[in-house]
C-alpha cells in the first residue's frame, strides 16, 4: 500500500503528459516595434526580448542542458503578472530563450507565479514555485509544483496548491527553496512573522508531495529586516551556506546602501532539530555577497563537475529602469562561481567558460594618470593590474561630459569604492589586495561587474551611457590594461513545440529513491 501510495502522484503526473498537449505554452512575444530598440540592450546578459524580468526563480542542468528560470512579466517592461521565463546553454554563456514555463492560469495562481525552486528527480525537471492570488486587498500565497519530461512543456500538478496556506502569524509567504537529503525533501520558505521579524520555515516530506510543518530554521534577531525572501543554502567545505533577501534592514555607514540586501551567514545546519547550530542571524553576522548598486534574489545550483554557481538578478526594486519606455527592463548577472575562503567568506568569480566571449583584443597597454582611450563597443571586457600599490589607484569609465562610473582603491583606508554619480551614488567595500591591484571589468550595453582580486569583493551596477565610452587612469600609478571585445551570446527561440514531434512520454518507472542528491 505505501508503495502505491508514492507512486499515485506520479501516474497523475504521467496521465496529464499524454493528455495535455501544448495548449498552455505561449511563445514569447511577437517582435514588435518597443521589441527591437537596441539602445541599452546587453548582448551577453540574460534579458527578455520584450517584458519585465526580475528574480531568477530556478537554475538547474537537465539533459545536458543548463536552464535558467526567471520572473518574467512577457507584455510591458513593467512589474505584472509573473510568468516563469525560460532560458536554455549548453555552455552557461550562450543562451537561446524557450516559452515561458509557467504562466498564470489557474484560481490559485491568477495574480503571478513566484520564484522557487528548479530541480530534477525520478527523470522530470520539477518547478516549486508560490502562487499568487490578491482579493479585497488581501494577498494570499501558496506553494505549487510543475513538472516536464523533456524541459519544453511543463504540467501543473493536478492536486495543487501542495501547500494551500501559510501557517498561523506569518503574513508573507513565498520562494520555496527544496531539496533532498537523505530519505527526506526540505523546503525552505521566506516569511515575516507575527512580531514583523524577517524569518524562514521549514516544511518536509516523504514523496515530495505531501508537506509538513516543521519549524523555524532562522529568525531576525531585530535588526534584519522585516521580510526574508529568496532563500537557499548549500553545503560547501564541510559548512552549510544560507543565502537570502531581506527587507527593511537599515543603512550601516557604507554597509547596506540599497533598498534591499541580499547576503549570507555560514554555519552547520543540524537536520535533526532542522536548525543552524549556534548562529545569531544579524548585522554582525550577515554579510553582503555583491556591495554594487544592483543586485537581488541570488540562486544556486551544483555542476555536475562539483563547481557551485550562482546568478542574481541584476536590479533593485525602485530603481529607474529608462529603458522600459522600449518596452524591456533588467537582465539577468553573469553566472559566477563560488568558493569558501578560509576565513569562511565567499569568493566569486566569472564562470570560467566567459573567456569564450572574447572576440579580438582592443587594446593591450600601460597607461599613466590621465591618459586615456576610447572603448570603441559597448560591450566588453577589461582587465587592469597595476605594478605596486600606492596611496590611490583609480580608473573611470566616462560618457559625455559629466557623466562616469569610477573605480578607485584607497590604500590609507583599506577600502575599494566605485561611484556611479547622482544620488546615492557612491558604494564602498573593505578590501586588502595583495602584492599589487587587479580588477576585473565586464561592460554590457547598461551594465558593469567590478570584479576585485580573486574575487573577494565584487561591485554590480546599472549604467545608462549615451555616448561613447573613455577609458582614462586616475590616481597615482600606472595602469596595464587589457581590453576584449566580447560577442552576442543571447539568441531566441519563438516557436512553439510541435505536439507531431514532440517525443511520447516513456512509460513512467517506479518512483526512484535518489539518495545522492545534494544541496
Amino acid at each position: 500500500m505505501m508503495e502505491l501510495y508514492v507512486l499515485l502522484p506520479w501516474l497523475c503526473v504521467a496521465v496529464l503528459e499524454l493528455t495535455g498537449g501544448v495548449t498552455h505554452v505561449e511563445a514569447v512575444p511577437k517582435n514588435g516595434k518597443q521589441s527591437i530598440k537596441k539602445k541599452y540592450r546587453p548582448i551577453y546578459h540574460i534579458s527578455s526580448p520584450r517584458g519585465w524580468i526580475s528574480d531568477p526563480t530556478g537554475f538547474t542542468y537537465f539533459k545536458r542542458q543548463y536552464h535558467m528560470f526567471f520572473q518574467y512579466h512577457p507584455h510591458d517592461g513593467t512589474w505584472g503578472n509573473i510568468h516563469w521565463g525560460h532560458a536554455v546553454s549548453m555552455n552557461l554563456i550562450d543562451w537561446t530563450h524557450f516559452p515561458p514555463a509557467i504562466v498564470p492560469k489557474e484560481y490559485y495562481e491568477m495574480h503571478g507565479c513566484q520564484s522557487g525552486t528548479a530541480l530534477v528527480h525520478n527523470n522530470y525537471l520539477t518547478l516549486f514555485y508560490t502562487g499568487t492570488v490578491v482579493a479585497d486587498n488581501e494577498t494570499f500565497q501558496t506553494q505549487n509544483l510543475a513538472l516536464s519530461a523533456d524541459g519544453i512543456v511543463f504540467q501543473k500538478y493536478i492536486y495543487n496548491p501542495l501547500i494551500r496556506e501559510a501557517p498561523h502569524g506569518v503574513s508573507e509567504f513565498r520562494n520555496p527553496r527544496v531539496w533532498k537529503f537523505r530519505n527526506t525533501w526540505y523546503m525552505m520558505i521566506g516569511t515575516t512573522s507575527r512580531e514583523r521579524n524577517g524569518k524562514l520555515i521549514l516544511y518536509t516530506s516523504g514523496d515530495m508531495f505531501n508537506w509538513k510543518l516543521d519549524g523555524t530554521i532562522a529568525e531576525s534577531m531585530g535588526d534584519m529586516g522585516n521580510m526574508w525572501e529568496n532563500p537557499d543554502m548549500f553545503e560547501m567545505d564541510g559548512q552549510h551556506v544560507l543565502i537570502f533577501s531581506a527587507q527593511g534592514v537599515k543603512t550601516e555607514g557604507y554597509r547596506f546602501r540599497n533598498l534591499y540586501q541580499t547576503g549570507y551567514v555560514v554555519g552547520n545546519f543540524d537536520y535533526v532539530l532542522g536548525q543552524f547550530e549556534d548562529i545569531e542571524i544579524s548585522t554582525a553576522t550577515f554579510t553582503e555577497l555583491d556591495y554594487g548598486h544592483d543586485f537581488y534574489a541570488a540562486k544556486t545550483m551544483l555542476a555536475s563537475d562539483g563547481r557551485r554557481l550562482l546568478v542574481a538578478w541584476l536590479g533593485m526594486w525602485q530603481s529607474d529602469f529608462i529603458e522600459s519606455k522600449d518596452g524591456w527592463a533588467s537582465m539577468l548577472t553573469m553566472v559566477r562561481e563560488l568558493r569558501l575562503s578560509e576565513s569562511s567568506r565567499l569568493i566569486m568569480t566569472p564562470v570560467r567558460e566567459i573567456v569564450d566571449l572574447r572576440a579580438e583584443i582592443l587594446e593591450d597597454a600601460w597607461y599613466s594618470p590621465g591618459e586615456m582611450f576610447y572603448a570603441g563597443t559597448k560591450s566588453f571586457e577589461l582587465i587592469v593590474n597595476s605594478s605596486t600599490i600606492v596611496s590611490f589607484v583609480g580608473l573611470a569609465l566616462e560618457w559625455g561630459t559629466e557623466n562616469r562610473y569610477s573605480i578607485g582603491y584607497h590604500a590609507d583606508h583599506g577600502h575599494v569604492s566605485v561611484d556611479r554619480g547622482g544620488t546615492d551614488g557612491v558604494r564602498i567595500a573593505e578590501w586588502v589586495p595583495v602584492g599589487y591591484i587587479h580588477w576585473r571589468i565586464f561592460v554590457d550595453g547598461s551594465s558593469i561587474e567590478v570584479y576585485c582580486g580573486e574575487g573577494e569583493v565584487v561591485f554590480t551596477s546599472r549604467i545608462y551611457p549615451k555616448k561613447d565610452i573613455r577609458v582614462r587612469v586616475s590616481g597615482d600609478t600606472q595602469l596595464h590594461v587589457t581590453q576584449y571585445r566580447l560577442r552576442r551570446s543571447i539568441g531566441h527561440k519563438n516557436k512553439k513545440p510541435n505536439k507531431h514531434t514532440k517525443k511520447k512520454t516513456k512509460q513512467l518507472k517506479r518512483f526512484k529513491v535518489d539518495s545522492d542528491t545534494a544541496i
